[in-house]
Formats: C-alpha cells, structure tokens, sequence
C-alpha cells in the first residue's frame, strides 16, 4: 500500500489538513470524489488510481487493456457514473490519446474494480471533459475532445457506449461540459481559449445558443441549482457569472504569477469558492462577500492545478493535488465538520454542566421536601415515602403506570391523614394552595386520578 500520514482534524469553522495520500509518481490531472463520499478516483501522468477515503489506501487496479497502459497516455478527466439506488460504484475517465475507459466495482467486499469499457473515441484526439446524466433509466455520457467534437452516448452499464450524437464546434475548444437538468438535456459546453458558452440541444447537438464570458476560461463548474457557474479567467483569479446570460457577478482575485489554467469548484455548501494556484496553495473565498477566508497549504512552491470538493451530512471536503512532474506529487485532503455537528460539539460541556446543575438543584428542593413533611407527621414512615417518591420518579409524569401497591400505600396515606388534612382544608386561613380537585382527593370525595398534578400535591402534602 503507498505510504501516507494523518494529522488530526479538530472541530472549527476552518478546514484542518487530515492527511495525505501518496502513490502517484508523475502530475495529477484530475479528481472526483464518489457520490456516498467513500472514494476518490485520481488520474494523472502515471495513470487512474482509485483511493478508499475510510482507510486512506489504494484499492487494487483492474487489468486493462496494452493501449490504456501505454506509459504516455495521460488520464486528462474523470467523472463518476454511478446512479443513485445502486450499490456499486461505476468510475468513467478520458486519456491523451482519446481513450475512455470504465470502471465498476466487483467482488466481496467490493474493494475491485474491473475495467467494463476500454475505447478509443472519435479521432483519438486528447480529451478534455466528460460529465453524466442520469434521466429515469437512461444514462448519458458526454466528452469533449481537442479537436472541437461533443459527442454523446447512452450506457445501460452493461453492454457497450451508443451512440446518440457527435458534433463539431466551429471554433471551440471544449474545456468544460455539463448536462442542462431538464427533460431537454442540452448540453453546456464552455469553451477555453474564446470564452463562449453553447447551449447544445439535447437530441442532435446543434448549437441553440451562445453567450460569451470572457477572453479565457481555464476551467468551469455549474452549481447544483444551474443559476450560476464558477470558472478560471486566467488572468487575475476567478470569478462567479449567472448561467442564464454568462454576466459577471463577483471575482476573486488572487493575482496569479503565471496563466496556468486552475481548476475552481464550488465547496461548504455552495457558500464557497475554491480554487489552485501556481504557488502551492489552495484559495477559499466566501462566495456572497468575495472575501478570501483560508489559504491551504499544500505544498511551498509549485502548481496546485487540481482541485475538488465533496459535502457530506456531518463534514465538508478539499482536495488538492500536485500538478507539476518536478516535485514529489501528493492529495492533500483537508476536513472541517458541519455547522452543527460543530456547534453542537462546542455545547457539548455547556450542557453536561446545566444537566449536572439541575440535578443538584432537584435533590435540594426533594430533600427539603421530605424534611418537611417529616416535621409535620411524625408518624409518616421516611421508608414509606422514599419508597413511594422513588417508584413515582421511574414513571415521570405517567402515574397510570404506578404499580397497584404504591397506588394503594398511596390512597392509605391519605385515609391515615384524612383527619389532619381535613381540619386543615376547612380552616377559614386556608391559603388556596389545593386547587379543587386535590381538595376533593384529599378530603375523599374523589379517589386518586392519573393526573399528575393530584399525584404531585399528595406525595408532597403542599398545604
């Protein structure tokens, strides 16, 4: 298994480096998290490599095929395919030399994969992008390639790739694909070196619309509600544009030193934005606020391209990965817990001291109780009350569950004390302590009631 470390991740509203995977021996393209955040699928120089994020360790790679071996073909992106009611995990990635490749998981315990699908697509030209959609018990793939081509297939994970539609662009290079979440599943293509942004129709690919969003764009993310897109200007940072008209919103800059495209992706939520660096560092700005918030560091110096995210119920996830062949290449993964699992981590010795004040006070206020009682009836059995006090606590306020004997010492106390009781509640000083109906037990005009106001009032003797 390739070595790696752990550093512990305490509870903050900041993100805590967790650790580090290390296996990969040249640069990292690409990485995407599973949909049940279990796993992360890395691909880069050295090939596609699929980590267990539970273990930390790298899951065995399945036999493929002499052609997606092949030492210079670079795995350029990859996505996960998986639909949402399965149980096993389904891997899709592209190469440098226009390869796709499928992976799904197999076996007991399903820690392997085997390699489904392994093709060269088009005109074998690099591959830039692929994305999935998944509509009913259909399932659709999409790629970009270098050479301006969107094609589109269907998958029933079973059989091979079919063919639904293959275009090319005039003049656009695809950097970016995405799936419009609707019964049309156009498709969005974000182009890299001319900033356009076509909307492809879903059934023939003809290009139904155009928006324009800059010079450059390095990389793009849609948000899960396709209102907004994050994408890479290349020049000064990143900035965040509505979907409908490609208008810009807000930028975050964080003065790049060379044009390197970085990846940028949505995080926390969609409450933030993060993005890689030429300097070793990840960015995380608010996404409302445009303010920078953290700066991860992973590693001193160098390119940190690579960047994903996942958020789960109780954490939030970073990624970032090495993208240059000249340092040793690593993912780091940094941690922060959910609001309010934080919060409700932070409260957690608050509330244990509230609890333990509270007890305190209810054993006074009982003691004091008792030693009032027994100043008043001297006959009344410390024994017999504490025995009635205790069967009474099991049952909160529930005395229809009192067993039949403390409901009989119960009712014989107050024949016992019906006298005393009963010169009291006559006595023109009464103070109006018992309402009427504890009057009408106490006095026997009624038998003890499952309520437990009558219960409190003759355990306690409050008047």
């Amino acid at each position: 298994m390739p070595p790696m470390f752990l550093l512990p991740t305490s509870h903050s509203n900041d993100y805590r480096l967790e650790g580090r995977l290390v296996g990969h021996k040249n640069a990292i393209n690409c990485l995407a998290v599973s949909h049940n955040g279990c796993m992360l699928a890395s691909g880069g120089s050295d090939g596609m490599r699929i980590w267990d994020l539970k273990r930390r360790a790298q899951l065995p790679i399945p036999p493929q095929t002499p052609a997606i071996r092949n030492p210079a073909d670079p795995v350029t992106c990859a996505c996960w395919i998986t639909r949402h009611e399965a149980t096993r995990e389904t891997l899709c990635y592209g190469t440098g030399l226009g390869f796709i490749g499928i992976w799904q998981q197999q076996g007991e315990g399903l820690q392997d994969f085997d390699a489904k699908i392994s093709r060269r697509v088009g005109t074998g030209k690099e591959i830039m992008c692929l994305t999935c959609d998944h509509t009913g018990n259909d399932t659709r793939i999409a790629s970009g390639t270098r050479d301006r081509r969107i094609q589109v297939w269907a998958f029933d994970f079973k059989g091979p790739l079919i063919p639904i539609f293959s275009v090319e662009l005039a003049t656009t290079i695809p950097r970016t694909i995405n799936f419009n979440r609707t019964a049309s599943r156009n498709i969005l293509v974000f182009g890299m070196y001319d900033g356009e942004i076509h909307t492809l129709r879903g059934t023939d690919g003809a290009v139904i619309a155009t928006n324009n969003a800059g010079p450059l764009i390095g990389h793009a993310s849609v948000d899960a509600g396709q209102t907004l897109f994050l994408m890479d200007n290349v020049m000064n940072g990143f900035s965040l544009h509505r979907l409908d008209d490609a208008v810009c919103i807000r930028t975050y800059n964080t003065n790049p030193v060379k044009t390197f495209p970085k990846q940028v992706v949505f995080g926390g939520k969609a409450t933030l934005v993060v993005g890689g660096s030429d300097t070793g560092v990840i960015y995380v700005f608010d996404k409302n606020e445009g303010t920078l918030k953290q700066v991860l560091q992973h590693a001193d110096t160098g390119r940190v391209q690579t960047v994903t995210t996942y958020d789960g119920i109780h954490r939030s996830l970073i990624f970032g990965a090495t993208s240059v062949n000249d340092a040793e290449p690593t993912i780091s993964i940094w941690c922060r817990k959910q609001d309010s699992v934080a919060k409700s981590a932070d409260n957690r010795p608050l509330s244990a001291l509230k609890s333990f004040v509270r007890g305190i006070v209810q054993l006074v206020i009982a003691m004091g109780m008792i030693a009032c009682v027994l100043g008043q009836y001297k006959t009344l059995s410390l024994a017999s009350l504490g025995n009635v006090w205790q069967e009474y606590s099991k049952f909160g306020d529930r005395p229809q569950d009192l067993p039949d004997d403390v409901r009989l010492l119960l009712e014989k106390y107050i024949e016992d004390r019906r006298g005393g009781v009963l010169e009291r509640a006559q006595s023109p000083v009464d103070n109006g302590n018992h309402d009427e109906p504890v009057k009408s037990i106490i006095l026997g005009r009624e038998k003890l009631r499952d309520d437990s106001k009558d219960v409190h009032a003759v355990i306690l003797l409050g008047s």
